[in-house]
């Protein structure tokens, strides 16, 4: 399968947008739980499809700490998507999509240094001074 980096981070960036549109007109219409239902009752569909097609078990081997990671990441992922959800209810999307990757980068940077180990250069400073600013601009009605 072709993979090129930057060409799946486009496709992404994208669909993010789109998503999130789709999602507003949504969840004026359904509530967030059926979203989140239907959303992944289709995931499951799909990928079982999948599975099938590439003749692959459906519940493979786990030792203990994958599956407490899994589980961390099973949790997470839900929380994100009602959190999220109630978000594209009650807010702009397109502010929140804005600030949601500034935020996100940011975090990221934070767990990076605090966590990985992440040797914090100048350059990252100011690239995260300039998206919070950039942050603030966005947000500045």
């Amino acid at each position: 399968m072709y993979y090129n980096f930057y060409v799946y981070l486009i496709i992404l960036a994208i669909f993010s947008p789109i998503v999130a549109f789709n999602k507003e007109k949504i969840l004026k219409k359904l509530s967030l739980t059926n979203d989140i239902f239907y959303t992944s009752l289709v995931i499951v569909i799909i990928t079982g499809i999948i599975k099938i097609m590439d003749k692959e078990k459906f519940i493979p081997k786990m030792d203990t700490k994958i599956m407490q990671r899994f589980g961390l990441q099973c949790s997470i992922v839900t929380l994100g998507l009602f959190i999220g959800g109630t978000i594209i209810i009650k807010e702009n999307v397109f502010i929140y999509k804005a600030l949601q990757k500034s935020v996100y980068l940011i975090i990221l940077l934070i767990y990076s240094i605090c966590f990985m180990k992440l040797t914090l250069t100048i350059h990252m400073v100011i690239g995260v001074f300039l998206i919070m600013g950039g942050s603030y601009l966005i947000d500045k009605r």
